[in-house]
Order: structure tokens, then C-alpha cells, then sequence
């Protein structure tokens, strides 16, 4: 458990300090955060009960014996597998954004968009830790290598657009908010933000179930190049960074 907790433990802090000095306008709550990651942490149970109901009442369960011919390419593909790519992203997504909405949506911590980049970093990272730990404990630390330097910032950048279009959402939410009524819109791109990330989540399974380890990881690069972008947008939008008139002033005052 010491050994888990250290070698395990010590990845996911540098993820989390990387994404907490990033916003270099604003410090979110440490103690908020650190709910937030057990939460995380406590959602993957969640998500293997959707798992669980899935596969019991559905005919995407590991044992079915029915098979299709996938994209008129492979013939007698297990069916299940197809529950398995979508069940597994979906759910677990579902999951994770459950603990932002429940937690950081209603939050007067949650004032910019940069911290809803940082909160579903941080649900994510708790979400990756319990699941690193189920690992260890079914296959051993010879996992905890590939997790850590793999699964890790993967989760991270499959929910980071999710963790941005939700700041979209609330902030369209408290412009346009009208007591007594549903704000269609805000609700609208908190389901694009969850399906964007359930998608991500699901193609990566995909690859990596088909053996296309290196189209995978090339997902993993590309979902990096989308976190940076987004992750540098809402820098430049903060309401907190100083305005174009006030830095022009603090330069003069320094060269002066």
C-alpha cells in the first residue's frame, strides 16, 4: 500500500500542480480540490456499477457467443466488444460528470473557464487512481509503469473538453438565466462536452482492443494538442488577466 501510495501518488501530484500553477491569474481552493479528486476517486465505483448493469441486462456482457462482420472487414467479431468500446466510455464520462455537476457546477469556486479545465483534471486523476489501484491489486506494479506514464494524462485529456464546455455552460447559464426556466443551451453543451469526451474515451478503447497501439497513442498526442489549445484559450479569455491598458502601464512603470 506504501509502495502504491508513493510510486502512484507522486505522478498524479506533479499532473495536479502542473494544471493548479498553470493559471497564473487565479488559485483555485487546495481543499476544494483535494474533494474534488476523491470524488473522482469514489465515481469509478460508480461506473462499474453502470458497467455491471450493462452487461447483466444487455447482450454486451464478455460471455455472448454472437458475432458480426465489422465495417465488411473482420467477420465473427465479438459482439460484446462493440458494448464494451461504447459502455466503458460512456459510463465512466457519465460518471466523472456527475461529480462536476453535483460538486464544481454549483461551486462559487467555479469563477473562469481555466477552472473548469483544472476541475475535470482533477476528478479525472481521482477517477485514474482508484483505477490504477484495481490493477495492482488484479495484475500486479509491473502495470503501474504503463498506467502511470499512459493512463494518467490520458484520462486527464479525454475530460478536459468536457471540463470546458461545462465552464461554457455555466457562464452561458448566468447570462441568460431566467428564474423558473430551463436554459436549453446550457444544458446543450454540457451534453456536448460529456459525449466529446465519452467518444474520445471510446475510439482509444477501440484502438487499443484492435491492437492499433500506435494509432492509440497518437490519439493520446492529439488529445494533448487539444488540452494545450483549450488550456491557453481560457488564459487569454480570464476576466482575472490584467487588461491590455493596465499591462501597457505596468510596462512603462518598469522601464521607467
Amino acid at each position: 500500500m506504501v509502495t502504491f501510495l508513493v510510486l502512484g501518488g507522486i505522478p498524479v501530484l506533479y499532473w495536479i500542480w502542473l494544471f493548479y500553477v498553470a493559471n497564473r491569474y487565479k488559485r483555485s481552493s487546495v481543499k476544494f480540490l483535494i474533494i474534488l479528486f476523491l470524488a473522482g476517486s469514489l465515481c469509478g465505483l460508480f461506473a462499474l456499477t453502470l458497467n455491471h448493469i450493462i452487461e447483466k441486462y444487455t447482450m454486451f456482457w464478455s460471455n455472448s457467443n454472437e458475432t458480426i462482420t465489422l465495417f465488411g472487414l473482420v467477420s465473427d467479431f465479438p459482439f460484446y466488444r462493440l458494448g464494451f468500446w461504447f459502455m466503458v466510455g460512456f459510463n465512466e464520462e457519465f460518471a466523472k460528470l456527475m461529480v462536476l455537476l453535483l460538486i464544481a457546477y454549483p461551486s462559487r469556486d467555479f469563477q473562469e473557464k481555466f477552472d473548469g479545465i483544472l476541475y475535470a483534471a482533477v476528478v479525472a486523476l481521482g477517477f485514474a487512481t482508484l483505477e490504477n489501484a484495481y490493477y495492482v491489486e488484479q495484475y500486479g506494479f509491473s502495470v503501474l509503469v504503463i498506467r502511470t506514464v499512459v493512463t494518467l494524462p490520458t484520462h486527464i485529456f479525454m475530460s478536459v473538453p468536457m471540463g470546458y464546455f461545462l465552464a461554457q455552460s455555466l457562464f452561458s447559464l448566468k447570462a441568460h438565466a431566467v428564474p423558473g426556466r430551463v436554459h436549453f443551451d446550457s444544458v446543450k453543451l454540457i451534453l456536448m462536452g460529456w459525449g466529446i469526451a465519452a467518444l474520445l474515451h471510446a475510439s482509444y478503447d477501440m484502438l487499443l482492443s484492435l491492437d492499433l497501439k500506435w494509432l492509440a497513442y497518437s490519439q493520446v498526442l492529439m488529445m494533448g494538442g487539444v488540452t494545450v489549445f483549450l488550456w491557453q484559450l481560457c488564459l487569454r479569455q480570464s476576466h482575472y488577466a490584467p487588461s491590455t491598458d493596465a499591462a501597457r502601464l505596468l510596462v512603462r512603470q518598469k522601464i521607467g
